[in-house]
């Protein structure tokens, strides 16, 4: 019996959509999404484009394979790390996009610029400290910086995104993304002015009602 046919499909296409948003490049980055006590996700080192449905792994909550013919992605500790300590979150969406993985190789966090993205990622996206990646130490740094936040940097590595669906986690890698990029494009030309304390309170706040969608 294959297992999550339709779930296995639906990553396939998110990946596609990863590609096309520039958010990763041949093989790089990852997703998978939690169905009950399982977690689906991408096979390690094969290309999106060349990528089929049967390609996708399942595991247990623990890392056990309970069905695929791959090795699923070497971030997998990462994955089940958020997915056993936040119960928000039912997706997970790593990218190497490139306006996010260069603050996460500066080690800036993402201060709160515009009004759009505090309510939906949460506010200063914190940069976590630096680990190997595919060990359980990464997992567990990403875990703290993405504390109260649906978005977190990776140190010299790219950025992460929790949700309750892929699709909404998707969503969030885009929206991440741009952010990082106007940040970017605001310090060459002048000092970024951020959001008033009091207007980011209130915006955290709405985060917390909206957490994961």
């Amino acid at each position: 019996m294959i297992l999550y046919e339709d779930v296995k499909k639906e990553l396939l296409d998110i990946c596609l959509q990863m590609i096309k948003n520039n958010l990763v490049i041949g093989s790089s980055g990852n997703i998978s999404v939690r169905v009950e006590d399982h977690v689906v996700i991408t096979p390690s080192s094969v290309h999106y484009t060349e990528m089929s449905s049967e390609d996708m792994v399942v595991l247990d909550l623990n890392g056990k394979v309970l069905e695929g013919a791959r090795n699923p992605s070497v971030e997998h500790p990462m994955h089940l790390e958020l997915y056993n300590t936040r119960d928000d979150t039912k997706a997970v969406v790593h990218t190497h996009s490139l306006y996010a993985s260069a603050m996460a190789v500066l080690n800036e966090p993402l201060p709160p610029i515009i009004d759009e993205t505090v309510p939906k990622l949460g506010s200063h996206i914190r940069v976590s400290k630096y680990a190997m990646p595919g060990t359980k130490q990464l997992g567990a740094n990403v875990r703290d910086a993405i504390e109260e936040r649906s978005a977190a940097l990776i140190a010299n590595h790219g950025a992460v995104c929790i949700a309750k669906t892929l699709k909404e986690a998707l969503f969030l890698a885009i929206l991440l993304e741009r952010t990082c990029k106007i940040y970017m494009l605001a310090k060459q030309v002048g000092t970024p002015r951020l959001l008033p304390d009091d207007v980011v309170e209130d915006e955290q706040e709405i985060w917390e009602m909206m957490r994961g969608y």
